[in-house]
């Protein structure tokens, strides 16, 4: 059940509180739900390279 409540809309808030624009963090949002990786990606304005994982 945990494991549920880390879908796209929880990676779409986490990636938005990174400071990254609406699309970006839609497009790393559907890519964690589908693959459990958002890959690299610039947040922070481009100061950090975050990853979120499973």
């Amino acid at each position: 059940m945990e494991a549920r409540k880390r879908g796209w809309r929880w990676a779409y808030s986490k990636t938005r509180s990174y400071h990254t624009s609406k699309l970006q963090a839609a497009y790393r949002a559907t890519r964690f739900w589908l693959t459990g990786d958002t890959g690299h990606f610039a947040s922070h304005g481009g100061f950090r390279k975050t990853r979120i994982r499973r």
